[in-house]
């Protein structure tokens, strides 16, 4: 793969109590993407900047940033899933802070900015809003879960397992470092970090979209089956942790059905989606959601136009 065409300071402001550290893991990253993903660190608003790179690529061009620009720390990392690169990028971090961000998304260029303050104001971590761009072209905005009671937003969180885009958390280094992700988790390591971390410490959220969030469906998030076990997995380990989660097992449960169907159908197995919302609908997961999934389900053609429309309602609503 190439070297991009970037455009990139030779050195940044990095005081040590105001620098934020963001963590960059690549795995066969798209060279187009992966620019764009850099290149939104190195325009922010905010100058206090350290861009971690966990290489597990070797590419040469990656290696030679972290020679070539001070403000860049590149480490190689033999392929190991995603929860080991974001704990080493965590463990050689220099900031007092640290954000994330995947090699195909970007950042929008006052996210830290916009983020920082709210240290200053005694919060721990803070997440935002991110709009999710589809390979169609479309763009959608996605509304992050409200912060309705502070003392229980792990719990009302857990409840639902979405709705903290990890694009957008940005938080006290000393939080990740407490509670690193859980590598036994190849994805969901996220969700399942922002429930330990939301029952210790102050959560802010801001309602306005910081982040781009590319949906692939060939990335490994794009693999409903992964997704399906480990998300039940995640639940598991939760409960142990936390046993007053475990009165919510049943509901949680029905919400990783919920989305299995959802990845099935927006993958195109309308079969096997048709099976599950009929399923949810049998449990008591009786809604208007699940019912207009199922209909969009079972239309025998222009069935991804019309779950990607009710997905676009749902949002609305929310907003």
């Amino acid at each position: 793969m190439n070297r991009p065409d970037l455009s990139l300071p030779n050195s940044k402001r990095l005081d040590a109590d105001e620098r934020v550290s963001i963590v960059l893991p690549t795995y066969k990253p798209d060279s187009e993407y992966i620019g764009q993903s850099i290149q939104s660190v190195a325009t922010q608003t905010y100058e206090h900047i350290e861009l971690v790179i966990v290489d597990s690529t070797g590419l040469d061009w990656l290696r030679e940033l972290g020679k070539d620009y001070s403000w860049i720390t590149y480490l190689y990392q033999e392929p190991a899933g995603l929860p080991t690169a974001w704990n080493a990028g965590i463990d050689v971090a220099t900031g007092e802070f640290i954000g994330f961000l995947s090699d195909d998304d970007y950042y929008a260029e006052e996210k830290i900015e916009t983020q920082v303050t709210y240290f200053d104001r005694g919060y721990d971590v803070v997440y935002a809003d991110e709009y999710v761009l589809d390979e169609d072209g479309s763009v959608t905005y996605l509304s992050a879960l409200p912060i309705e009671d502070p003392e229980r937003h792990y719990v009302e969180y857990f409840k639902t397992g979405h709705g903290v885009p990890h694009l957008t958390v940005l938080g006290r280094t000393d939080c990740f470092r407490a509670e690193p992700f859980d590598e036994r988790l190849e994805v969901r390591e996220d969700p399942h970090l922002w429930v330990r971390l939301f029952e210790q410490y102050e959560v802010a959220k801001i309602d306005q979209a910081l982040a781009y969030k590319r949906r692939r469906e060939d990335s490994a998030t794009g693999d409903p089956e992964m997704l399906y076990e480990n998300e039940l997995l995640e639940i598991e380990l939760l409960c142990d942790e936390f046993p007053e989660l475990d009165d919510y097992r049943f509901e949680r449960e029905q919400m990783a059905d919920y989305r299995y169907g959802k990845h099935l159908l927006r993958t195109g197995r309308t079969g096997k989606s048709q099976s599950v919302f009929a399923n949810l609908l049998r449990g008591g997961m009786v809604n208007a959601r699940v019912i207009g999934l199922l209909i969009a389900s079972l239309l025998p053609a222009g069935n991804r136009t019309a779950f990607q429309w009710l997905e676009t309602l749902a949002e609305r609503r929310k907003r």
